[in-house]
């Protein structure tokens, strides 16, 4: 019966053990953060705060939301060191099972707290070899926690800089669209600089800032997760401000301006839209929100009565592409007058992109709890 009982703790203790380090190997080394225990528990965490801090007064909410990253890092220490001390503890347990021993000098007796405890000795220092009595399997349990234990703090370590690391991607992101006069959240206004009598001024080199950084990001996002959730309480370094402009950047740009435009031949622009997509791609597989269908273009006839200005648009999607058009000529090619067939064309290219952007935005948001106004002009 005893040895049955040794040969149950010790399999509970390297089921503990194999658990922890093989969710700390995906969670910190694994390119799409695959790990099925503390990532798991840290959404939880999230929900957690996110249904308590809504209970809260609005403005009380952004100092509260602010602690999730630092929680959620706690959380993940708590899982990964507490399941391996206690994955070694039982293994522990296992071999000391009715017996006495003495660590340091301490006689203890061979319960399961002094197997607890002395797994977490040796998980916090360097290892000892003061235990009577001593046997082989003690002395190698002992000294593969110690080795486990330094390979475990500096995974974390690892795994801390990676998600400051995305942190820091994000406002280096966010940066790119703050503009000169912050209280004006207007994406179109944040082009004009890049415009100059309707030609492009080093939008090239702008937009393969904003290219590095967003696949800096969305790549170190995919690695760690858990950097989404990050709150700074501040709209304008947040991740919907960052997916609001850069999607009305990407439609303004490709479909906002004629087709043969200086501003629609930028190299990059095509990848930034690509990249885009692939990100809101993945964050719908993260969030599984559902997916609205994609509105139907208006017919010619009433996109040419709208246009013209001798009717009103019938949805609000066509009010805002008009709006944009209108906005983006004027930045642009004040004195060009646009052939309506082409301008439909572009309306109806640009309609699922911007309709997918908006959904992005939205669940995006939604999750994180952002609720701000984005100016009537997007």
């Amino acid at each position: 019966m005893i040895d049955g009982m040794r040969v149950f703790w010790a399999m509970l203790g390297i089921a503990l053990v194999g658990a922890g380090l093989l969710d700390v190997f995906l969670t910190v080394l694994n390119y799409d953060e695959s790990g099925f225990l503390a990532t798991r528990l840290c959404r939880i965490q999230w929900c957690c705060l996110r249904s308590i801090t809504r209970r809260l007064p609005r403005s009380l909410r952004p100092a509260a939301l602010r602690q999730v990253i630092g929680l959620n890092i706690v959380l993940c220490m708590i899982v990964w060191l507490g399941t391996v001390m206690a994955g070694f503890g039982f293994i522990y347990y296992s071999q000391m099972y009715s017996a006495h021993f003495e660590y340091s000098g301490d006689h203890l007796g061979g319960g399961l707290f002094d197997a607890m405890y002395f797994s977490a000795a040796q998980l916090a220092t360097v290892g000892t070899s003061e235990i009577s009595p001593e046997t082989d399997v003690l002395r190698a349990i002992s000294i593969l926690e110690t080795l486990t234990g330094i390979g475990l703090v500096t995974l974390i370590l690892t795994f801390l800089i990676g998600v400051y690391q995305v942190i820091r991607d994000l406002r280096s992101l966010s940066s790119n669209f703050i503009n000169v006069r912050p209280e004006l959240d207007s994406s179109v206004a944040s082009l004009g600089p890049y415009f100059s009598r309707g030609n492009p001024i080093c939008l090239d080199n702008h937009l393969r800032a904003i290219s590095d950084s967003f696949w800096s990001y969305a790549d170190g996002i995919r690695q760690h997760h858990l950097a989404y959730y990050f709150q700074s309480g501040r709209n304008q370094f947040s991740l919907p401000y960052v997916l609001h402009m850069l999607g009305f950047w990407l439609a303004s740009l490709r479909w906002g301006l004629p087709l043969g435009d200086p501003g629609t031949l930028q190299p990059l622009l095509m990848l930034l839209c690509a990249q885009f997509e692939q990100f809101s791609d993945y964050l719908h597989h993260q969030l599984r929100w559902s997916d609205a269908s994609t509105p139907a273009a208006v017919s010619f006839e009433m996109f040419f009565v709208a246009y013209g200005g001798q009717g009103e648009a019938p949805d609000r999607w066509l009010r805002r592409f008009l709006c944009l058009n209108r906005e983006m000529s004027a930045l642009a090619w004040p004195n060009v007058v646009a052939d309506p067939r082409e301008v439909y064309e572009r309306y109806k290219n640009w309609l699922p992109f911007a309709h997918r952007a908006e959904q992005l935005t939205i669940a995006v948001s939604r999750d994180l709890d952002y609720q701000p106004d984005w100016g009537s002009g997007d």
